[in-house]
This record gives C-alpha cells, sequence and structure tokens, in this order.
C-alpha cells in the first residue's frame, strides 16, 4: 500500500512540476513570462526592480523572484509558488532563503491571482498571515489600479524588511492594526466635537471658546499627523546607478515546504 500511495506521489509530483515555467536562461529575479501583459512593468520600471533584487540578494543572501504569468497550470497558486521555488532553487541551499512573488494578471483560467510563496527558512519571519496581510494592504490596491510597479514596490519593501529583521511581524501588524482603526476614531472625535459646539450654542456658552481656529488646526494636525502608518516612504532603491557591483550570482538551490498565502484581485 505504501509503494502504491509512494508511486501516486511521484506521479502527481511530476506532473506537477511539468507544469512550472522552466527557469530563464540567464537566470533573473524579475520575470515577466506573459504574453498577454509583456509590458506589465516596463522597461525602465523592469530595470529599476531587477536591480533591487539584486542588490538585495548580494547584500542579504535572501532571494526575492517576481515570475508574471498568463497562467498556473490549473494548480493553486499557492502549490504553484512552493514548485517555482523548488524547482528554480530560488534562495540559498541549505538555508532556504527565498520568496517569489507570482502575479497572475490574466482573468481566464480561475482569475486574477497573487501568490507569496516563502523558503523554509524564511517561514518563522515572514509567517502565512503576514504574506495575507502584504497581498491584501501593499500590493492588491494598487494592481486594481493598474499601478503594477508601485504594488511591487511596496510587496518587496516590506519582505526585504521582514527578512532582515528590521521590522517583526508583531510590528507591522500593530501598527498596520493602528492604521486601519485609526478612522473610526478620528470619526468619533469630530462627532463629539460638533455635539458639544452645538451644545454649548444652544445653552449659551458665555465665556471664552474651547475651540479657536488655530487651536483646532493645530490639534487635528497633531492628530492626523502624527501616527502614519507602516510603509509610507520610498524603498530607496530608486536612484539610477548600481552599488551590486559585481552581478548577481544567480539561484542558489533553496527549497520550499509550501509556506505563504495567495488569493485573487
Amino acid at each position: 500500500m505504501k509503494k502504491i500511495l509512494g508511486l501516486i506521489f511521484i506521479i502527481f509530483f511530476n506532473v506537477f512540476y511539468a507544469q512550472v515555467p522552466q527557469r530563464p536562461s540567464p537566470p533573473r529575479l524579475y520575470n515577466n513570462l506573459s504574453k498577454e501583459f509583456p509590458q506589465f512593468l516596463n522597461d525602465t520600471e523592469a530595470a529599476q526592480m531587477e536591480e533591487k533584487l539584486e542588490q538585495f540578494s548580494n547584500e542579504t543572501s535572501n532571494q526575492i523572484c517576481i515570475v508574471i504569468v498568463d497562467e498556473i497550470g490549473g494548480g493553486d497558486a499557492g502549490q504553484f509558488t512552493a514548485s517555482l521555488i523548488n524547482e528554480w532553487g530560488i534562495g540559498k541551499k541549505g538555508v532556504n532563503n527565498g520568496i517569489v512573488i507570482v502575479v497572475k494578471p490574466t482573468t481566464g483560467d480561475g482569475g486574477r491571482k497573487l501568490a507569496i510563496g516563502t523558503g523554509y527558512g524564511l517561514e518563522g519571519a515572514i509567517p502565512d498571515l503576514a504574506t495575507k496581510r502584504i497581498r491584501d494592504e501593499e500590493m492588491t490596491p494598487y494592481l486594481k489600479n493598474g499601478d503594477n510597479f508601485t504594488a511591487l514596490d511596496k510587496g518587496t519593501d516590506v519582505l526585504m524588511q521582514l527578512a532582515k529583521g528590521e521590522i517583526s511581524v508583531k510590528d507591522y501588524t500593530r501598527r498596520h492594526g493602528n492604521k486601519r482603526s485609526g478612522s473610526p476614531s478620528v470619526a468619533l472625535i469630530i462627532i463629539i466635537i460638533v455635539i458639544i459646539i452645538i451644545l454649548k450654542n444652544m445653552f449659551g456658552g458665555g465665556g471664552g471658546r474651547t475651540f479657536s481656529r488655530t487651536g483646532s488646526a493645530v490639534f487635528w494636525g497633531s492628530m492626523l499627523g502624527g501616527g502614519r502608518g507602516f510603509g509610507g516612504g520610498s524603498s530607496g532603491w530608486g536612484g539610477g546607478s548600481s552599488s551590486s557591483g559585481g552581478g548577481w550570482g544567480g539561484f542558489g538551490g533553496g527549497s520550499s515546504g509550501g509556506g505563504g498565502s495567495s488569493g485573487s484581485w
């Protein structure tokens, strides 16, 4: 029975892997394999993204690979990302510190898809829930608006910071939670202030006013300008010249056990 199950697994494994695109030669970290969207990024944006990813790989040995495809072979997008990491060897062998972002901008074969897969070695720093939040909050809104470069730029910014330990998942989650909950809190304060003003006018407040125009401006400036959410700044990779120097050495033989997340957009 075990032999039969093992044979079935090998057959399924080989069939699925046959659907993974062939690794590019020479290897690249930004790969647009789409025929329907050959200009998913324009030439300048593609070169800038490649430079950013190569520099990150050279500096940290972590590798982020972006793959744009028209189809995922009828399989699950999450399995597709794991297969890409394993087949292409994204990340360093033994360390397994590879990440792959798969974007399927076509509407056929299950619709538009976005997936982030992680190698074994980065599952602790970038758990599945973090990849989902990055997809939903850093990337999907820009993809929907056709701003493909910003989606990839912001998504890779956060992945790089998490992989390097510059921010923790806890910090990232807390900052986004504060940002999402900020609007209702401000709205509640506005309602309270309006009610107070109305009551004071109704009952003849006399005396000095609680809120002057200048005071209100300072108050709202501090309220709205102080607690900015994470991810607002530039990536720092936009310069024209590359500082990576000796080029990029290619994929290192990393592997994945299926970490990450996927969804439609």
